[in-house]
């Protein structure tokens, strides 16, 4: 998973989380979720989704497989605040992007 731990704990510090506020919103212990960020844990699929949704970003982008992922989450903060009001939902949008990065290679 090409280092997804530092990116997990980039993500988490960035938007100013402890681990614990990031093991509650994934219902595990505090020690539990410091073993991902350590690498000494792989995350499982749908820990990836679950992080992806928390930060407002793609599974791509915690499986460092974008190439935008360093300006990434703030693009996307701008175009959520853009459609906060409108119809479209988040996991809506992040299945629009994450589609968007599997097709883009064709």
């Amino acid at each position: 998973m090409r280092e997804s731990y530092k990116i997990i704990r980039k993500l988490r510090e960035d938007n100013h989380l402890t681990q614990l506020d990031v093991a509650n919103y994934l219902d595990m212990p505090r020690a539990t979720y410091n073993h991902y960020e350590l690498g000494k844990t792989g995350l499982t699929e749908d820990m990836i989704i679950k992080l992806a949704k928390l930060y407002h970003t793609t599974p791509n982008v915690i499986l460092n497989f974008s190439t935008k992922s360093k300006n990434y989450n703030t693009d996307f903060l701008k175009l959520y605040k853009k459609i906060k009001y409108s119809d479209i939902t988040v996991d809506y949008l992040l299945d629009i992007i994450e589609l968007n990065e599997k097709y883009k290679k064709y």
